[in-house]
């Protein structure tokens, strides 16, 4: 079934509009769930609306609160409240150190779970800077060599501005994340049992238990190295839980450069058009139609559906319908 943005936008309003949580902050939430709709990484997307509801219901949170700011940074503590919002301001704050003194650089601790880390740099991009995100999470990533999770899934985001549309690099540091075991369990898809463990270390193809075991690095050796150091970074380095319990105290590493405290605004952006122009004109193996950078699937995407609509599975939007009406129904609300 396809909807209309705005639909989608009223939806999710409906729903949190009895949240305790300000309208602004509602906005924004919305706001970044729609955008993974429009950027078709679905796992990011309306299916975590349900969580964020219940986790606004029954979580102890706090104010965000900027522990010192100095220069060109801050560090802040999330206070455990819902990440979406955590993470968006303290972009905003990197944001505007850099638009003071050519860099911004902010540490959170006591976060959550933020969604789509490519949202939050494309705001940076969106204003011609160089934007970076590392963030943690609660252990779901097996070492190398490892069949016991350590350490997190840990996405690793990069928005740079190009002509077109930013360039947007977002991964996640495991070869499958939660919000994929997520959709395998909505759909009752099985995942590779060659990524996959359950909760005694054992291979699996159930997405299930491995929610409950871990998955293995993306890449070997190398996306085991990442995932260790951004939790590294966006953990130790900012103040947060080493190893996270899951829902809280999670961490992240936000960083914002104005490239012209190097070179021109002008110059860089005519190297990085020259260099994607290169790369998407380079010779192309046999079968393949096109070369991509990153992020212009997810932006061409992004067009598409906002003209066509967004694609919603009819079980999630029954389950968002009865989430809605219970929310203006107080007697429903009140029920257990």
């Amino acid at each position: 079934m396809r909807l209309p943005v705005p639909q989608l936008e009223s939806l999710s309003r409906r729903i949190l509009e009895t949240s305790p949580i300000e309208a602004a902050d509602a906005t924004i939430i919305i706001g970044i769930l729609i955008e993974s709709e429009l950027r078709g990484r679905k796992t990011h997307g309306l299916m975590r609306l349900p969580g964020i509801v219940a986790d606004l219901s029954r979580k102890q949170r706090g104010p965000l609160r900027v522990v010192e700011s100095q220069g060109c940074w801050a560090h802040l503590d999330g206070g455990n409240d819902i990440g979406y919002v955590t993470a968006y301001r303290a972009m905003g704050i990197a944001i505007s150190k850099a638009e003071e003194f050519g860099v911004g650089l902010v540490g959170v601790r006591n976060a959550t779970h933020c969604g789509m880390a490519g949202y939050y740099v494309t705001m940076a991009a969106q204003r011609d800077f160089v934007g970076l995100m590392v963030c943690d999470c609660r252990p779901q990533v097996v070492p190398l060599g490892a069949v016991e999770p350590v350490l997190g899934t840990n996405p690793i985001a990069i928005a740079v501005p190009a002509p077109s549309f930013p360039l947007v690099l977002d991964m996640s540091t495991a070869s499958i994340t939660i919000g994929d075991l997520l959709m395998a369990i909505q759909s009752g898809k099985a995942v590779d049992a060659l990524l996959a463990f359950d909760a005694n270390g054992h291979p699996t193809d159930d997405p299930k238990a491995a929610m409950k075991g871990g998955v293995k690095p993306f890449g070997g050796h190398k996306g085991y190295g990442l995932a260790l150091m951004a939790q590294i970074l966006s953990g130790a380095l900012v103040g947060a839980a080493t190893i996270p319990a899951p829902g809280q105290d999670y961490g992240y590493f936000v960083l914002v450069v104005d490239p012209e405290i190097f070179v021109p605004a002008e110059q860089f952006k005519r190297a990085v058009s020259e260099l994607v122009e290169r790369v998407k004109t380079a010779r192309r193996a046999p079968g393949v139609a096109e070369i991509l950078v990153p992020g212009e699937r997810a932006f061409r995407e992004r067009e598409r559906r906002l003209k066509e609509g967004i694609e919603i599975d009819p079980g999630l939007l029954s389950e968002l319908e009865s989430l809605a009406q219970d929310n203006r129904d107080p007697a429903r609300r009140s029920q257990p």
